[in-house]
């Protein structure tokens, strides 16, 4: 394992999946199984205690009380100090509110995490190896064609000036992979933001992605770092769960 890092992971995994029923009936997406009874959060984990991450929070909200069980075993197995959040909104809101909630974790240094992704081990180390001057630096892509679904990006030089799943193709240079670091000034600046948003009634369904494109638009400089299309998943629908199964396949014959 890595030396051991004072930030922490908040993983935002209050969803209910719906697109990747019958599998999320009665379980939350987190928990999905990819590989021999590892599980989505599990394989998280994983990685985030090989970086020399030790401190996780976990907002849930789907079936959050299977979220915490497991949670109880992963501590043991992990040795990691992991909290469990529940969003009662779960089913009325969008992740903006489920970032809100984690507020109060924010006074040290994290790294958000959408909690349905799916990373290889690169992915982390290379995010806390960015320089600490870029205080708000978001995991990026980028790739041939991007869909309606993609969480599409503008790039110009260093800096994401545009966020979004409506923006223009034409205008789209990269993705945000939903995994986002926050240091320094960085942390009191987005929870000003997100205080400020869930005062407006449209803030309950957007995407916290929106609170960091208001920074943007107020001069707060986002940086990127990039990494490729295949170091990482988003499962969102079957197809994509049926493709980071079958690359975990290949991975543990080779």
């Amino acid at each position: 394992m890595n030396s051991e890092h004072s930030l922490q992971m908040l993983i935002l995994a209050a969803g209910r999946g719906e697109r990747l029923m019958p599998l999320t009936r009665n379980t939350p997406k987190s928990l999905i199984e990819l590989q021999d009874g590892v599980t989505v959060l599990e394989n998280q984990l994983r990685h985030i205690h090989a970086a020399g991450i030790q401190r996780v929070t976990i907002v849930g909200g789907y079936r959050v009380e299977q979220i915490a069980a497991k949670v109880k075993m992963y501590q043991e197995e992990f040795n990691m100090a992991i909290e469990v959040l529940y969003n009662p909104f779960f089913m009325t809101s969008n992740n903006l509110i489920s970032l809100w909630l984690a507020r109060w974790r924010m006074d040290d240094d994290f790294i958000i995490l959408n909690g349905d992704d799916v990373f290889d081990e690169q992915v982390l180390p290379g995010l806390l190896a960015v320089d600490s001057t870029r205080e708000i630096c978001m995991v990026t892509d980028r790739k041939d064609h991007y869909s309606d679904d993609d969480m599409k990006i503008v790039i110009r030089g260093d800096r994401v000036l545009k966020v979004g799943k409506k923006l223009p193709r034409e205008e789209t240079n990269g993705e945000s992979i939903g995994m986002i670091r926050v240091i320094g000034a960085g942390r009191n600046r987005l929870r000003q933001k997100l205080d400020e948003m869930v005062q407006r009634e449209e803030s309950k369904n957007i995407f916290y992605l929106h609170a960091f494109q208001e920074l943007m638009d107020e001069g707060w400089p986002v940086y990127f770092h990039e990494i490729r299309p295949d170091q990482w998943s988003e499962i969102d629908f079957h197809p994509d769960l049926d493709m980071v199964r079958q690359q975990l396949k290949q991975q543990f014959k080779a």
